[in-house]
């Protein structure tokens, strides 16, 4: 198998499990979401990237790679967006001191962090060269 599909499936399995835990640090605080971002967060920043990956195992070369670098970025620029930029319960500096402060704040960061890298290795797969160009077969 592809070591960058394997480098893909760990970024997001990384990802997978930051959001749960970012996800029970926002229950802890009651830091709610709006049906829209709560329909956003479902659909784009948790299931997308998990469908990207059986597609690139299923080796959907183009399919994948596109479903992977779409949702990473937008799940990058909603999260910066929300916990860095506008001033609302969802930003790292509205988080009171504590476990769990600490946790949303820790957890926002390495969501940045999953995000920008899961991002650009979609971005590398969907522009790589061909695996028989690269072993030097004839496409």
């Amino acid at each position: 198998m592809d070591r960058a599909i394997k480098y893909a499936t760990a970024i997001v399995l990384a990802h997978l499990v930051v959001n749960i835990v970012h996800g029970v640090a926002h229950r802890r605080l009651h830091v709610e979401l709006g049906w829209a971002a709560a329909f956003f967060v479902i659909s784009v920043i948790l299931l997308c990237p998990l469908i990207a990956i059986v597609l690139l195992w299923a080796s959907q070369e183009r399919l994948g790679p596109i479903l992977l670098t779409f949702s990473m970025a937008a799940s990058f620029v909603f999260g910066f967006y929300n916990h860095f930029v506008v001033m609302s319960p969802d930003n790292v500096r509205e988080q009171a001191p504590g476990p769990w402060g600490t946790a949303f704040v820790l957890t926002a960061y390495l969501l940045c962090v999953t995000e920008a890298v899961g991002a650009y290795l979609g971005f590398h797969l969907l522009f790589r060269r061909p695996k028989a160009i690269k072993s030097g077969g004839i496409s």
